[in-house]
């Protein structure tokens, strides 16, 4: 009988893993990430609503800041509030934003097709505003 040397064990199990491999299936490969939908844009009377535009109104003075992602609302004499925009729920002539502040409380904005002008400058907005809140309804003009 030949002597075993240390060598021929040590080679015996990478033999015995390289015959393991030939039964193995190879991976599948990874599958292609999938891409985003593409975004949506609603356009109501001009005014693309997935861009910035502002909501704005007198007599109390009040402004809404509409960007892709949120919606700060500020006014003299009032706490700042703002809130994840939502997507807007839009008609040919009508779109709404419902949504609760950082302050919790609801604020519904509805805009709708028609010049409107903002009483003090003469700069006519594509859209007119009603802001709904607790206790007040506002008025006032939106865009870009």
């Amino acid at each position: 009988m030949r002597p075993v040397t240390i060598a021929t064990l040590a080679a015996v199990p990478l033999l015995l893993l390289g015959a393991c491999d030939q039964f193995m299936p190879a991976p599948a490969p990874a599958p292609e990430p999938t891409p985003p939908p593409p975004a949506t844009s609603a356009v109501l009377g001009g005014l693309d609503l997935s861009q910035p535009f502002t909501v704005r109104g007198n007599e109390p003075f009040w402004a809404i800041a509409v960007t892709p992602a949120t919606l700060d609302y500020s006014g003299v004499d009032r706490p700042q509030e703002t809130a994840a925009k939502p997507g807007p729920q839009v008609t040919s002539t009508v779109a709404t934003l419902t949504v609760t502040t950082s302050l919790n409380n609801p604020l519904v904005i509805v805009l709708t097709v028609g010049p409107c002008s903002d009483g003090m400058s003469e700069t006519v907005y594509p859209l007119n505003a009603t802001v709904i809140r607790p206790g007040e309804t506002l008025t006032g003009c939106a865009g870009a």
